[in-house]
């Protein structure tokens, strides 16, 4: 939209972060919007994988439809909990993210969904499951340089149709297939699947987004608030917590301990160890 200020100059406003953007006031509006339109042009890429991930898997986080500036997703890998962060490259949509957080996953959730089970994703053909961080470091892994005879260095290249680099992450792929590679098998998705199958509850408070209090003390929007992301690591039980019930939970136990940051009790369920950051109880 165009807002005409009292120096009749029009103001832009677009949810694009665009750091290379120095429109001047003075500056003719067929030149801002000339601007404007090669500024879409160039992250039309970056759109089109992040409409892609929304349209066809379970976004945890942020809420949809997302401002165009946001490039994380949090993506629902199964059910229990388990998810993935990425943070999409702005100027390389389709390579490798610059963050990838894997929360809820754990050998105990992967086993519990067979893994990739074919061979091509983060369990083996044999059905023993890999070191699922090590698995994921090297499909992402890029080509490896070696030195000639002649102490030159040469790029190893691989034939694209080979099968160690179709296990590879690939520009000429989407981020969602290569996920799925990887992973060794769908995403789970709403053409199939129901969002409530992979939110979980905070065993604490029995919500799943913490409702968020705003400066004057009522409370926001519970879709603006944080996903239960601490998880007991008792396989019998994996109850998941927000950071700050479970604190709290934490700091009401006589025999709870203190060590460094990080305040050390029992899991209200199955009384296993569990642990949380230590929080400024004035923040939260």
């Amino acid at each position: 939209w165009v807002n005409t200020t009292a120096m009749d100059y029009p103001n832009d406003h677009c949810n694009i972060n665009d750091s290379s953007s120095s429109l001047q006031q003075q500056q003719l509006l067929p030149r801002i919007q000339q601007h404007f339109e090669q500024t879409i042009h160039n992250y039309q890429s970056l759109f089109d994988e992040l409409d892609d991930l929304d349209s066809n898997l379970w976004i945890l986080e942020p809420t949809l439809p997302a401002r165009r500036s946001c490039v994380e997703r949090r993506i629902a890998l199964w059910e229990g909990g388990a998810s993935v962060v990425i943070v999409l490259d702005h100027e390389k949509p389709r390579g490798v993210p610059i963050m990838v957080r894997f929360l809820g996953v754990t050998m105990a959730t992967i086993k519990a969904v067979g893994g990739g089970g074919n061979g091509s994703g983060v369990a083996s053909g044999g059905g023993s499951v890999a070191d699922w961080r090590a698995s994921f470091a090297e499909f992402v892994a890029e080509e490896e340089e070696e030195e000639t005879s002649a102490g030159e260095k040469r790029r190893q290249v691989t034939d694209d149709s080979s099968s160690d680099n179709k296990k590879r992450w690939s520009e000429e792929r989407s981020i969602r297939d290569n996920l799925e590679l990887w992973l060794g098998s769908s995403l789970p998705s709403p053409l199939s699947t129901e969002k409530s199958d992979y939110l979980v509850e905070c065993g604490i408070c029995y919500s799943h987004r913490l409702p968020v209090m705003s400066d004057e003390g009522d409370t926001t929007i519970d879709e603006e608030g944080p996903l239960p992301e601490e998880k007991c690591s008792n396989s019998n039980c994996n109850r998941y917590y927000h950071e700050s019930c479970l604190f709290e939970w934490l700091h009401s136990l006589p025999t709870a301990r203190v060590s460094f940051d990080r305040i050390f009790g029992n899991c209200p369920y199955c009384c296993e160890g569990v642990s949380v950051k230590v929080l400024n109880r004035a923040q939260h």
